[in-house]
């Protein structure tokens, strides 16, 4: 593979576009994304090409309990020893380590004491002297896994500077669904206008577009950036009768409260003009893949 050969970049980005994720029903596993992500960053900043196990551990566990569905506990040795699988990552030696019984996964002592990881050869010069390649993986990683409200504090927290837009939307989204909700936050009522004009106003995605949500007002919500950011991140969610819930969580002074807790069990404004609700199906899909519960009691 040749350096700015675009064969090998096309290749290398049908390999990204088809990372193998752990599968159960409807629930996301963002675990490989981030530590490409988090490996990306190395590459920009210069970074030797192997990382101990060790060195990334802590990090890596950190994005996934921000960034990952909710779970009582993170294992960042699934996709630090899995991503092999998928021809992006070479663990040297690694068939030497001590194994768990029974399975192939090496003991995370093992890991521990001896496992380094990083791209192949190949992919690692590649990104090193293509920065807008490099520009190009992160970009297809954060259209294909997250919300667009999680990338510019992903990348922050990964290390990464990448310009240009994200992947475009459906254009007509944001206007429907902000018109189903009469132009005002689902769950604050903010509808601040300019010269008449409605600004300040999101269509949030329920079941996120990155994961097959799909851009009707059945999976949309109007919200200010404030509580689209909050829906996002698992603060903020909804329950199955339409309540605003909020995340027990979520922990601060006056301001926070004032800016959530006052909302929790409150219903949700909208939508109006005959316009259909949020489906149960994408209301528990956010309960089960973002939320970060339990909810206030």
């Amino acid at each position: 593979m040749s350096l700015h050969d675009p064969h090998a970049e096309q290749r290398l980005l049908k390999l990204i576009r088809k990372i193998k994720t752990w599968k159960k029903g409807n629930e996301r596993a963002p675990h490989k994304p981030l530590l490409l992500l988090l490996a990306l960053g190395r590459v920009q900043r210069g970074e030797p090409r192997w990382v101990r196990f060790s060195e990334v551990e802590d990090k890596l566990r950190g994005l996934l309990r921000s960034y990952g569905p909710p779970r009582k506990s993170h294992q960042p040795e699934l996709p630090f020893w899995h991503l092999q699988s998928d021809h992006l990552w070479q663990i040297p030696r690694g068939e030497e380590l001590k194994k768990r019984k029974g399975k192939p996964l090496p003991l995370i002592a093992e890991l521990r004491r001896a496992a380094k990881g990083g791209f192949p050869s190949n992919m690692d010069e590649l990104l090193r002297e293509d920065p807008e390649f490099l520009r190009q993986v992160t970009r297809t990683l954060l259209d294909e896994h997250f919300p667009t409200s999680y990338h510019e504090d992903l990348l922050t927290a990964v290390g990464l500077e990448v310009s240009g837009p994200p992947a475009r939307r459906d254009p007509d989204f944001r206007g429907q669904v902000l018109n189903a909700y009469g132009y005002q936050c689902a769950v604050c009522g903010l509808d601040p206008r300019l010269d008449g004009m409605s600004t300040a106003l999101e269509a949030a995605h329920l079941r996120w577009h990155s994961h097959g949500g799909p851009s009707t007002v059945e999976n949309g919500i109007c919200l200010c950036p404030l509580h689209h950011k909050g829906l996002d991140l698992g603060m903020v969610g909804i329950s199955p009768k339409h309540r605003v819930v909020i995340s027990s969580r979520l922990h601060g002074g006056e301001a926070t409260e004032a800016s959530f807790g006052r909302y929790h069990d409150q219903l949700l404004r909208g939508p109006v003009h005959g316009y259909p609700p949020v489906l149960p199906e994408y209301v528990k899909w956010h309960a089960q893949q973002v939320f970060k519960s339990p909810p206030r009691r």
